[in-house]
């Protein structure tokens, strides 16, 4: 058997396995942008693996092999390697920032296509024009072609890492931090894997396995994530907080901190679930600007209901309740036109000293704290 018609057969080997995740990702439960978008991501992988699957049956004449089809398919693996390389890059600005808005994901996916839209453009009309100058006489792409083919892609691709490692080791939240990584790894196996098949090993799908692979894995995380996530404000669950309290290898004095919305059931009745949900995610997204805001490590949960639980390891505890009734006030007046009540919140602070058998007695005293800062507002 020719070790091209063995290329093109494991890529559609590849092809399979992504297809069956493909469709469980469409089936996930959950509105995320990042799941559409990691959607996008494993689609543009499944379209040039199998693409690169007919480039290996043309080069090896199973399809026939002529100046149209040599030039068909070596056109659409750059164009569909564009696609790969900006989805790769959407899918970690959106990872790596859950805070932008769909106006602002819409104008950098605009900004992305300019430099894609051009280089298809300008490789179509050379190709058309002058064929000869990117075929040798045994109808083989020249050299600077797979320079072409690589150049825009490894832009974004290394701007992806660039900006994941940035980011990762900026975190005062190092829960998050495996995402970023995750992030951040994608493109040295990519310039390893790439390099490799182009300059070494042809006739091995070297790029097809890491890209399988990477993909896999993310979506292992994806799914880890699901389960660690609040679906409704995006914020760690229980589930995570277990998790956290039993990964802590470093036993330092921290400060537990309960959130409880003031008056949170008479909103549910006289305004509807919808409305105290939008309360709930108000104050989730006060709670995150506190963690960005203060210059130490914290993690952030929502315990249940309409109440927020938060770990910090500060000296200066009156700060974070400071700063988290500051953050709340901002929020709410940025939406105060949407709303015909007003949002509060009881907050309780309690020592914790980093031990794990000590925890529920902290929070048990945050609890308490938060309800008398309750029966005095």
């Amino acid at each position: 058997m020719s070790v091209f018609v063995s290329y093109a057969e494991v890529n559609l080997g590849c092809v399979c396995i992504l297809v069956l995740l493909l469709y469980s990702i469409k089936r996930l439960p959950t509105p995320q942008l990042k799941y559409t978008l990691f959607q996008k991501l494993v689609f543009w992988h499944i379209a040039y693996f199998v693409n690169d699957s007919l480039w290996a049956l043309v080069n090896d004449s199973v399809l026939p092999k002529n100046i149209v089809s040599v030039l068909t398919v070596n056109y659409t693996n750059a164009v569909i390697l564009l696609f790969v390389a900006y989805s790769c890059f959407m899918f970690a600005e959106i990872s790596t920032r859950p805070e932008m808005t769909r106006l602002q994901i819409y104008r950098l996916e605009m900004k992305l296509r300019i430099p894609i839209i051009i280089e298809a453009v300008v490789l179509l009309a050379s190709f058309v024009m002058a064929p000869g100058y990117w075929l040798d006489d045994r109808l083989e792409p020249r050299d600077f072609y797979y320079v072409i083919l690589s150049f825009l892609p490894m832009l974004y691709w290394v701007a992806t890492t660039i900006r994941g490692l940035v980011r990762g080791f900026s975190l005062q939240d190092r829960s998050n931090l495996r995402t970023y990584l995750i992030v951040a790894c994608y493109t040295p196996g990519v310039l390893i894997a790439g390099g490799a098949q182009v300059f070494f090993a042809l006739t091995t799908p070297i790029f097809c396995f890491w890209c399988t692979f990477i993909i896999l894995f993310v979506y292992l995380h994806l799914q880890n994530q699901l389960i660690s996530t609040d679906s409704l404000t995006m914020l760690n669950n229980r589930n995570r907080l277990h998790h956290y309290l039993h990964q802590l290898r470093d036993v330092k004095e921290s400060f537990v901190i309960m959130v409880d919305v003031n008056h949170f059931k008479q909103i549910n009745d006289t305004y509807g679930h919808a409305e105290g949900d939008r309360a709930l995610v108000l104050v989730s997204q006060a709670l995150k600007k506190v963690c960005e805001r203060l210059n130490y490590s914290m993690f952030l949960c929502r315990y249940g209901g309409d109440e927020f639980l938060m770990i910090a390891q500060t000296e200066v505890p009156d700060e974070v309740v400071r700063q988290i009734k500051s953050c709340l006030q901002e929020e709410v007046s940025k939406h105060n036109h949407t709303r015909s009540y007003t949002l509060e919140a009881s907050v309780g602070i309690a020592h914790w000293d980093g031990h794990l058998e000590s925890f529920k007695e902290s929070m048990i005293n945050a609890d308490k704290r938060m309800y008398e800062d309750k029966r005095l507002a």
